[in-house]
């Protein structure tokens, strides 16, 4: 999860931009609402209800929402008179309608507020509207190095660097907003119109390119089980339960090793009228050091076409990844996605109907095809001034096998909650959490528990530490905690991880 745009911000720097940028009127009215804080309804990772090997497929590319501007200031309908309190005389300026007045007054002052970033920032937004896109890059550069978490100032910096010519800086800023920030499908309208005509102006691609490269220690790296013996029961000629214990070979127990992951990822974004189209694709491994046959690859290949509607912002999405584990292929997974989304003051709410079939290369048996339902809201609060988001989604998932798969028909339910915030040095913490209840209809084996009916229960803990060195690459920290438990004892599995990494994005 990123950080958003906050409401009022976002409000006042989309209207201008929006039809500077030659975005149809009611589609620019319909922004100025849709500016609310905003943070994109996130794709769960399905539980597999099957426990088959812990494999860690890489996140399909980040699907983002619509379009662009041209010459002007993403932010002056946004001064308010809060903004002028202190500045009287500049404020007399612009209520006549001279602007360039204003900001020669705002200029004889810079002495005296060299440390304040309200000041630069209206600095910036009269210099932007008067097209003096030097002085304008120069005051949001002040504005961006004392608030760091300030996403309009880094849009109308990155719009005063396109302006002013300077398309390799601008680029390199639209990235940094769109990977630490999240922003509203109206305003990625507006970076990838601003991306189209800098295309079109000079050799820039409308093509993104990102990748990492992390080590850590994954205590469960062979997906081993938690017990040392298996219950088995079976009855006898009379028909009564007996239960035996079943002791496992110390090869099923859980064992830690290092690894090393690496991936490389590719984006690109081209605006339709209307619409926005986003192709990502990535190609992600993790090697073990010791568990090599536990080692895995996934490439992933996403397409999505994004629309601002009446109802919101709606998506339809086609996913396809596959998996390899040991180097052998192990899973093609194949899913198709549609989506709404709508601003309620400051927070989003998502509706999303998914539809995932599920192949096995080898293990035909566990082919299915799920029919998946999910809502969420996602919210930007501020507490003591310092800028949170949460997201809360829920899931169901209704599991059809298409063999004879043991246990039958799986309902999943899922539950996700996730807060991120600024914390020091301009580093950036995201904590998610993830509860999942998988229920079999039928019974799973009848040396298991009599041929109970598995159920699966699932908690996964998962910290990340975002530290940017610049606005092209960041240091990684994360750590992660997944327990399975279940009525079953062969599939309780428990496991940690933590990881250190760099990820560059050009």
């Amino acid at each position: 999860m990123k950080r958003l745009f906050s409401r009022d911000r976002w409000q006042q720097a989309c209207a201008t931009a929006l039809t500077a940028a030659g975005v149809p009127a009611l589609v620019t009215a319909r922004a100025t609402v849709t500016m609310i804080a905003a943070l994109p309804i996130l794709a769960a990772v399905p539980l597999d209800a099957h426990a088959q090997p812990q494999v860690q497929p890489s996140a399909t590319g980040e699907t983002q929402k619509p379009a662009m501007p041209a010459p002007a200031s993403t932010s002056m309908h946004g001064i308010t008179p809060d903004d002028l309190a202190a500045f009287p005389e500049a404020r007399s300026h612009l209520d006549n309608g001279n602007l360039v007045a204003a900001l020669k007054t705002l200029q004889d002052m810079e002495r005296a507020h060299s440390d304040n970033p309200n000041y630069f920032n209206l600095v910036g937004i009269i210099a932007l509207k008067l097209a003096d896109y030097a002085t304008a890059v120069t005051a949001f550069e002040r504005v961006v190095l004392m608030q760091p978490e300030n996403a309009g100032a880094w849009l109308d910096l990155a719009i005063s660097s396109a302006e002013a010519g300077n398309f390799t800086s601008a680029k390199g800023y639209f990235d940094y907003i769109e990977n630490q920030f999240s922003p509203p499908p109206v305003v990625n309208i507006v970076i990838a119109r601003y991306r189209a005509r800098m295309a079109a102006r000079a050799n820039v691609s409308l093509w993104q390119f990102s990748m990492d490269a992390m080590v850590g220690v994954d205590t469960n790296a062979n997906s081993g089980l938690q017990n040392t013996a298996i219950p088995l029961t079976f009855r006898d000629e009379r028909q009564e339960l007996l239960r035996r214990e079943y002791l496992l070979d110390s090869t099923f127990e859980a064992r830690s090793d290092r690894y090393v992951q690496a991936g490389v990822g590719a984006r690109y974004r081209q605006p339709l009228g209307d619409n926005l189209l986003d192709v990502s694709m990535g190609l992600r491994t993790r090697d073990y050091v010791q568990e090599s046959s536990f080692s895995t690859v996934s490439a992933n290949l996403s397409a999505g076409l994004y629309r601002p509607t009446r109802l919101g912002d709606a998506s339809v999405l086609m996913h396809v990844e596959h998996l390899w584990l040991g180097g052998s292929p192990l899973l093609r997974n194949v899913r198709a996605v549609a989506q709404i989304e709508h601003p309620v003051e400051s927070c989003r709410i998502g509706f999303s109907a998914e539809n995932e079939w599920r192949r096995y290369t080898e293990l035909k048996n566990f082919d299915a095809n799920i029919l998946w339902g999910q809502a969420g809201v996602a919210c930007d609060w501020k507490l003591a001034d310092v800028p949170i988001q949460t997201i809360v989604l829920g899931r169901t998932g209704h599991d059809n096998p298409t063999g004879d798969r043991a246990g039958g028909v799986t309902r999943h339910n899922e539950l996700i909650a996730q807060v991120a915030m600024p914390i020091a040095w301009g580093a950036r913490a995201e904590f998610s959490t993830t509860f999942a209840k998988a229920a079999d209809r039928e019974g799973y084996s009848s040396v298991l528990e009599d041929n109970a009916a598995r159920r699966l229960d699932r908690r996964n803990m998962r910290l990340t530490v975002t530290v940017p060195l610049n606005t092209a690459s960041d240091v990684l920290f994360l750590a992660e905690d997944n327990r399975f438990k279940s009525n079953l004892a062969l599939f309780r599995q428990s496991g940690k991880s933590i990881s250190v990494g760099f990820r560059y994005r050009f």
